[in-house]
């Protein structure tokens, strides 16, 4: 695979007026049956952003975003950054205590929030955190900011004017947002993006997808406070004047329908989400053909599990991608032409533009091909640095400019990249260090009933001694024996990486982002051995 392809040099704004120009009539977005064109996108961003000048938000302000999807949660996005300021946007299932915790560390002077879910209120969590947040200026409800600017006509010239001094300050090396690590083992750290990572990142998916606006358009089910919802799914569009299909949240059931109703060709997803789909009574109702393409990131698969996948739902060319928060998030990419075999076992070849390698840190070099060592990249996509976190931002960085991704892997006698587990997530017994993949990955093949395998290290009192635990997801209605599970592990592996625990659970604790919660897991297993 080559791609020649040139950077862009634009702001959010730029493109966004490129698109209002290009295709003003043409659909931008379409939610919840309503469909908006570009050049209505473009002229209720500007009045959203006037309003905003007017509460005081300058270039560099940081503005709190907190709600689901919805193309008023787009729309002020869009409408801060047209300003320069630094859009921080929360997690929507975050409770009182964790959104006071983020917007304190982030420095948050103004928070625009909308439609929560669950039981949840937002105005009755807001009251309580502005008594001990003072940098908390101004709480406003973002839908009815969007459904003011929505009933305008286009701004004055005297309006456009100012906005376009205002825009014209902004450069694609500024920061576009603020987005938070997962925090599935730790407290999120808030990753700093500027424009020139987040679209062309999103430029570079669209290059090697093949995609086509004016035959394509994308179904955006991830949430906008994870890096792949923002980049791979708003950015994505954008970057491409491309039609995007908008989720509040994620249902198998509804995303198969919007499939059908609107013949969605691209659908970016996480393993959980194409096994929430095929697992749904739903499966099958629909018609899902125009889906032809799409990338799965996260959370991995089993060659298996992901040739299964993509045969029962039928889409040619599912895209194995790899990356995090702190590289925008994708660093590496399958070939578009590579056989289902090879995507599900590697995680791709570095993007254009982007340089990745695996380092052997214990001989302070470059691994040879088939070693393990810590995933490191350098270019475009990577972060500007964590915020206000000078010490975690130097041991992030070598001295000539690597990022530490925290992620062991190895590079193939062909030049694939292959990921093999998180370095935080290794478990360390006996004064050795275990792979969870490696575990999980011999568990899987012990039993057919298995459906899916964490394996996690639980602290015990021994000073650097860790046992395992296995977690099971079984096939509804059935069991195995936790001991000849692990006796299983023995024969295959070493004996010390056999669990020491084996406990069956209805679903694994996520977290908003479609990941496996660590925190919680742990937390778990404690509970469980202490209960014996």
């Amino acid at each position: 695979m080559v791609i020649v392809m040139k950077l862009l040099n634009l702001t959010l704004s730029d493109v966004l007026s490129q698109n209002a120009t290009q295709f003003p009539k043409d659909a931008a977005y379409i939610f919840e049956g309503k469909l908006y064109t570009w050049r209505q996108i473009d002229r209720i961003t500007d009045h959203m952003a006037i309003v905003m000048l007017e509460d005081g938000v300058r270039k560099g302000t940081h503005v709190g975003l907190w709600g689901v999807n919805s193309v008023a949660l787009v729309c002020t996005l869009y409408a801060a950054m047209k300003i320069g300021a630094v859009p921080t946007i929360l997690n929507y299932s975050y409770k009182a205590i964790e959104v006071q915790s983020l917007v304190s560390y982030a420095d948050v002077e103004f928070l625009y929030y909308g439609e929560s879910t669950g039981s949840l209120s937002y105005p009755n969590i807001l009251a309580q955190m502005q008594k001990k947040a003072p940098l908390l200026k101004l709480c406003r409800d973002l839908t009815a900011l969007f459904q003011d600017a929505a009933g305008k006509g286009d701004v004055g010239e005297e309006i456009r004017q100012r906005l376009e001094a205002v825009k014209s300050a902004v450069t694609t090396d500024d920061t576009a947002c603020m987005l938070f690590t997962s925090g599935t083992t730790r407290q999120p750290k808030g990753v700093l993006l500027s424009y020139h990572s987040i679209l062309n990142d999103a430029r570079t998916i669209d290059e090697l997808m093949h995609w086509d606006r004016e035959k394509d358009s994308l179904l955006s089910a991830m949430p906008i406070f994870h890096c792949s919802g923002m980049t791979c799914g708003l950015m994505l569009g954008m970057v491409l004047g491309m039609k995007v299909v908008l989720m509040r949240t994620f249902k198998a059931e509804e995303a198969m329908a919007l499939i059908e109703k609107y013949r969605c060709t691209a659908f970016n997803v996480v393993p959980s989400m194409l096994m929430r789909m095929v697992q749904s009574p739903a499966f099958g109702q629909y018609d899902l053909s125009s889906w032809q393409s799409g990338t799965v990131s996260g959370s991995g698969m089993t060659a298996e599990q992901y040739e299964q996948l993509a045969d029962t739902i039928g889409v040619p060319h599912l895209q194995m991608g790899y990356g995090q928060t702190e590289t925008a998030p994708l660093i590496t990419f399958s070939d578009f032409d590579d056989d289902l075999h090879v995507k599900a076992n590697t995680i791709g070849i570095s993007i254009p533009h982007m340089e990745v390698r695996i380092w052997d840190v214990q001989n302070d070099q470059e691994a040879s091909p088939n070693r393990v060592g810590e995933i490191q990249a350098r270019g475009f996509c990577v972060m500007q640095g964590y915020y206000k976190l000078d010490e975690e931002n130097q041991k992030k960085f070598t001295s000539d400019g690597w990022l530490r991704t925290g992620d062991m892997g190895f590079r193939d006698g062909k030049g694939y990249f292959h990921f093999t587990s998180r370095i935080s997530e290794m478990i360390v017994r006996g004064g050795e260090n275990i792979s969870p993949s490696e575990v999980e990955c011999i568990i899987k093949h012990f039993s057919d009933d298995i459906v899916d395998v964490k394996v996690i290290g639980m602290e015990v009192d021994t000073a650097m001694q860790e046992e395992i635990v296995a977690f099971l997801k079984m096939e509804p209605g059935t069991h195995v024996d936790g001991e000849k599970v692990s006796d299983y592990v023995k024969t295959h592996l070493a004996s010390f990486k056999a669990p020491q625990h084996v406990w069956e659970l209805g679903t694994f604790p996520m977290t908003g982002s479609g990941k496996i919660d660590q925190k919680a897991l742990k937390q778990l297993a404690i509970e469980l051995t202490q209960q014996r």
